[in-house]
């Protein structure tokens, strides 16, 4: 089981996927391992359950006293307590018993890592900062490379190396990827025409590299990164930009996807929808000669779908209107486009995005609309302050305050409480889903996780110099060998 998550972690399971299937089934088949320690059941847990096997949350009870509280004797076992705190991150709704397996680990992990030797102490800081199920797999794979190779009794040498060998090959694919991504957004001419936009291309890649990195998803990644950038810039236009006046016919023209109605609205406008006119049928193209051109269209019913929602904002705005925060949600989960992001990332996969796959993803299933509501609500948390100070939309803080008569405080710990509830409902999907392949699943775990990257605690994808790093270590800095 220790290999198999250092395989994960370190970012070169893609190579062992047959040979991890088998053990993990026989592992699951395999009820004698319940009986293991702390650490054993924890992270036999976490395992089966990352690759969508149900295990129950009733295997930790064996570590739990007569009165229901965690037995004391855990305290002082640290790599337990640490593969607990990562199991418990996989939780489901109403597996209240993990919720309280977070706040004793963290507790006691917390206090614990002071006295801890340099190899061990390392890790604990690094799961508390982000546990293992958030984060980025990618930024992952290289800051684990460091702390498995500062593990003398945990690391195989071998593995090391072609996790450090791995690393370095898929970074000179990805610098290849960005390189192109960005020539072609120079081409289109919006960084000095549409300079209220943000400047985001390398950032969009960024995005969509924590949704897949593995080499053959390639071509998945560059059609993707488009979309998002377009996206971007089509946020920016209604949120930074655009008056009611003009954003009303640039909605008419996006609804009626009629190109040569753009003519007259205005150079900013006539050249974003170029931008996504061109993007589509460039797509189309691509996707042509597999018979699978008929995958852009989803996309663009959803587009559509978006910019509704985002021009009832501007009225919201205009108006001074502060809706109840359901109204605000049922607007703001698509108006945040990230639906339609899940949806994108099948735009250049291969033949298990089926048309009914492409169905399923346009018809807002739970899954979709829980990576919504992550994103609709961080962004809304972090951002509150900003949106408020510039007098724009009401965000989810806002409607939530007025709505209950509660405080910032108030406010932030519910929506807070609301994404963890999310988080829940991304994991159940993930299991539940057993008519779709992994796949077509893991894309939506990944946007999740890239919302904990982008904005816990402060909005990096504006604020982008706090993302600098991120992208060094991924994408620029080398690895040493």
């Amino acid at each position: 089981m220790d290999m198999i998550d250092s395989l994960q972690r370190l970012g070169v399971a893609y190579h062992f996927e047959e040979e991890i299937t088998e053990s993990l089934s026989k592992l699951n088949e395999n009820t004698l391992s319940d009986h293991g320690d702390l650490n054993a059941t924890a992270l036999r847990f976490r395992l089966l359950r990352q690759h969508r096997y149900y295990v129950s949350c009733d295997v930790f009870n064996k570590f739990r006293d007569e009165k229901g509280s965690f037995s004391s004797s855990l305290q002082s076992d640290v790599k337990g307590l640490l593969s607990l705190y990562e199991a418990a991150y996989l939780a489901l709704p109403g597996e209240d018993l993990l919720d309280e397996v977070i706040i004793f680990t963290t507790t006691h992990l917390k206090s614990l890592v002071d006295r801890l030797e340099k190899p061990l102490a390392k890790k604990v800081l690094h799961a508390l900062e982000v546990p293992s199920h958030r984060r980025m797999k990618r930024l992952e794979a290289r800051l684990y490379i460091s702390l498995y190779e500062d593990d003398d009794e945990a690391r195989n040498d071998v593995i090391l190396e072609l996790a450090k060998l791995d690393f370095h090959l898929l970074q000179s694919l990805h610098r290849e990827e960005v390189k192109n991504l960005s020539l072609w957004y120079h081409d289109l001419g919006v960084k000095t025409k549409l300079t209220y936009a943000r400047d985001r291309m390398v950032e969009c890649y960024f995005w969509v590299l924590g949704v897949y990195y593995e080499p053959y998803y390639s071509r998945a990644r560059m059609m993707m990164a488009k979309f998002m950038k377009l996206f971007s810039l089509i946020d920016d236009t209604y949120d930074s930009y655009g008056t009611l006046e003009e954003l009303q016919p640039l909605t008419d023209v996006i609804q009626r996807w009629d190109e040569k109605a753009a003519a007259g609205l205005g150079e900013c406008y006539e050249l974003l929808i170029r931008v996504l006119f061109g993007t589509v049928k460039e797509s189309e193209k691509e996707l042509a000669p597999e018979g699978k051109s008929y995958r852009v269209n989803y996309i663009v019913e959803m587009i559509k779908k978006g910019t509704q929602g985002m021009l009832q904002e501007t009225k919201w705005r205009d108006e001074k209107y502060v809706p109840p925060l359901q109204d605000h949600l049922q607007i703001t989960l698509f108006t945040c486009l990230y639906m339609a992001l899940g949806c994108a990332s099948f735009l250049g996969m291969g033949p298990e995005a089926t048309e009914e796959a492409f169905k399923w993803a346009s018809s807002n299933p739970k899954i979709a609309k829980a990576i919504a509501t992550i994103c609709r609500l961080l962004d809304d948390v972090v951002g509150h302050e900003f949106e408020t100070g510039r007098n724009n939309v009401a965000t989810a803080v806002t409607c939530y305050m007025k709505e209950n008569n509660a405080s910032l405080e108030e406010a932030s710990e519910t929506l807070l409480k609301m994404i963890e509830d999310a988080w829940k409902d991304t994991n159940h999907e993930y299991l539940k889903l057993t008519c779709l392949p992994t796949s077509l699943l893991m894309p939506y775990v990944n946007l999740a996780r890239m919302m904990e990257i982008l904005y816990r605690e402060c909005d990096k994808y504006t604020n982008v110099h706090l993302l600098k790093e991120y992208i060094e270590l991924v994408l620029v800095k080398p690895i040493s060998f």
